[in-house]
């Protein structure tokens, strides 16, 4: 069930929870862990150099970082440690947008800070560790970290290696904010809260340097977190379609109708633009025209009227 463990904060003594199911039988029954009846109940030796030790709840598939906190157990204490699971699921919208947009990490993503928000921020510590104290530190490579290639660290360098990691917790904001550290865009996170109980009602048979703990699930359901694209180009063409049906009272047909209309517009303007270009010169031509009527016309005009002579019924 426990095995020991190197890790990045010291040497640790880790519960194996899915080594721990392969290992068990068939007639084994796992309880969900809700109460504190069903918790994982541990006794752990608080007396170490600093007068305390330290408890990490994290997921089996990650490793501890410079950056996850961790709950100091101090001896001759009882400790009630509730577990409240959350959970984030991104969209195939999200994930098809770059990096720079959806502001989360893949799994297809390369780079040095590729990866999760702990592991990108506990490579950003160790590479200044990297630069003040010149040697590899915590198993790292020169390749991982971007920097120098310089031997591994060796005992005496980590006095060095812990003072610079004081140093820089104290300006972790600074690191924050110059830093491009994103969080998975599908990832399960556990926040942990824990309720400190007097040893007089529990450890009394306990040795005195012991406190015991008890680890389980707040609840059996968790909250489940979408992360979806808030405004994609359909959505914006949906929408400007309802604005302008909603102020206009207009549709597909409507806009089909105002092209038409439009076009019906133009078609005319051109044909009286044209027309009046041409009209013009006819009328110039019709004040061209000069009727000239000489004097032997109007003699035959006057001429060729009836005539009548003296008598009444004479042609």
């Amino acid at each position: 069930m426990f095995h020991p463990l190197l890790t990045i904060v010291g040497h640790c003594c880790q519960f194996d929870i899915p080594y721990f199911m392969e290992q068990a039988d068939n007639q084994t029954n796992f309880i969900s862990g809700l109460d504190s009846t069903e918790a994982l109940d541990i006794v752990v030796n608080g007396q170490s150099s600093n007068g305390h030790s330290v408890l990490y709840v994290y997921d089996y598939k990650e490793k501890v970082t410079l950056v996850d906190s961790f709950f100091s157990l101090t001896p001759q204490s009882f400790f009630d440690v509730n577990i409240y699971v959350w959970a984030i699921d991104s969209s195939s919208y999200v994930k098809a947008l770059p990096l720079s947009a959806r502001k989360c990490i893949l799994d297809t993503d390369q780079g040095t800070f590729a990866g999760f928000h702990q592991g990108c921020m506990t490579r950003l510590i160790v590479r200044k560790v990297v630069n003040r104290c010149r040697c590899l530190p915590f198993d790292y490579t020169s390749k991982e970290l971007d920097v120098e290639d310089f031997s591994i660290c060796s005992w005496e360098h980590y006095i060095c290696i812990y003072q610079t990691i004081e140093m820089i917790e104290v300006d972790i904001k600074d690191i924050i904010s110059d830093s491009e550290c994103y969080q998975r865009c599908d990832y399960v996170e556990y926040d942990s809260e824990v309720e400190f109980v007097k040893h007089q009602r529990h450890l009394t048979a306990l040795n005195g340097t012991y406190s015991r703990v008890l680890v389980h699930f707040s609840q059996n359901t968790c909250m489940k977190y979408r992360r979806e694209v808030l405004y994609t180009w359909d959505q914006m063409l949906a929408n400007l379609g309802g604005i302008f049906g909603l102020c206009l009272g207009g549709s597909v047909i409507s806009v089909i109708e105002l092209i038409w209309f439009l076009l019906e517009v133009i078609y005319a303007v051109l044909c009286s633009f044209f027309k009046n270009r041409i009209a013009p010169k006819e009328k110039e031509k019709e004040k061209e025209k000069v009727f000239v009527i000489t004097h032997k016309e109007m003699l035959s005009k006057k001429s060729s009227g009836k005539k009548f002579g003296k008598y009444k019924f004479m042609n």
